[in-house]
């Protein structure tokens, strides 16, 4: 795709939000998590950005780790969610660290490992509340042990994930209850795991008691928050910016209809500018007659329906719009701004759902 329509990562911004959280966490490693293409940021171009400054990288699956393996990350990678039995030898084979919560993965990856002589590293996870992938925790003591009776299996970590950490306290400390219960359990025991991690972006910063050995930090990496009710202090920069080239300017008399479904109808002479964005490109349909662009500095209204792969823009107000002119989708441009946040308000969901739906096939720039 041409530099008609193009995301730009703020490398200063991301390594901001590195450090606070580096602050936060003290001692404690850091996993960046850089699943869903980075939350739609490009992850190669953020962990290329910051592989210096973290400990650990999780993905959601097996075909994100080799990725960032090929691209040439060396840092630890942990596959989070799952993977194909086909890719167990070459994600073993590039030392990445595999999540186990079914006893036929753990064998498959100790007879892998078996092959290559070596002994590969997994992370057990254990079901604490959120009731989707992880070993029951009443069976989770004897799950550990017969993993780690495998010849070629090394336990490196113990992790589980919040269901609430957002806006339920009490039923985060309920989980948090239940993974103390299995670490101190499995410590009774004499089974000590090196890397034992619950914490995501809301409860590294509201409970410092789920810290452990390491914090998996997705959202607040990239600047967005995912939590409201939260009162803990960060000073965090969003990292994105979505920009289009203008692609031509269009004079419209009053009463003129725009675009599919004639949805909308000029009230006066208008100036419409057309972008190269639409809903392949990951501009939500939503956002038909429902949203602003920035044209010139100015909060510049979409009018009509957001089409497959162009969209328009009223630019009556702004001054002197020409094709060519930079048009700013999520970021800043002047004084003014728009976020993730306002976009996702505006159709009824998070911000990450706005991020992660831009299409991978727009150009990542680090700025």
């Amino acid at each position: 795709m041409s530099k008609l329509n193009f995301i730009e990562i703020n490398r200063q911004a991301l390594h901001h939000n590195v450090s606070q959280f580096r602050k936060v966490l003290k001692k404690v490693k850091l996993m960046v998590v850089v699943k869903a293409n980075a939350y739609g940021h490009g992850a190669l171009a953020v962990t290329a950005s910051i592989e210096s400054t973290v400990d650990f990288f999780g993905t959601a699956y097996g075909d994100e780790a080799l990725a960032l393996r090929e691209f040439g990350i060396k840092k630890p990678i942990l596959v989070l969610n799952y993977y194909d039995a086909g890719q167990i030898a070459s994600l073993v084979a590039k030392n990445i660290s595999l999540v186990v919560y079914d006893i036929w993965q753990a064998k498959a990856i100790s007879k892998a490992a078996k092959k290559q002589k070596k002994k590969a590293r997994v992370h057990v996870k254990v079901g604490t509340g959120l009731s989707r992938l992880g070993v029951l925790a009443r069976d989770a003591t004897g799950f550990v042990k017969e993993v780690r009776s495998l010849p070629h299996v090394q336990v490196e970590g113990l992790f589980s994930h919040f269901a609430a950490s957002e806006d339920d306290p009490e039923y985060t400390k309920t989980q948090l209850r239940h993974f103390k219960d299995i670490v101190a359990d499995l410590e009774n025991q004499g089974l000590k795991i090196p890397l034992k991690h619950i914490a995501c972006t809301a409860s590294a910063l509201a409970f410092p008691e789920s810290h452990f050995d390491m914090a998996r930090i997705g959202i607040g990496i990239y600047g967005m928050k995912s939590y409201k009710s939260l009162k803990t202090k960060i000073n965090l920069k969003p990292v994105l910016g979505w920009k289009a080239k203008i692609l031509a300017v269009r004079e419209l008399p009053k009463g003129a209809f725009v675009g599919y479904g004639r949805t909308y109808q000029t009230t006066r002479a208008t100036k419409l500018a057309i972008l190269p964005v639409g809903y392949y490109e990951g501009y939500d349909r939503g956002f038909s007659n429902n949203s602003t662009v920035l044209v010139g500095g100015q909060r510049c209204p979409v009018r009509g329906r957001i089409y497959m792969n162009l969209m328009s823009v009223d630019v009556t107000e702004a001054n002197n719009v020409k094709a060519g002119d930079e048009a700013v989708l999520m970021g800043k441009q002047g004084k003014e701004e728009i976020t993730a946040d306002e976009l996702g308000k505006k159709i009824g969901t998070i911000n990450y759902e706005i991020t992660t739906r831009i299409n991978p096939i727009i150009p990542r720039i680090i700025i």
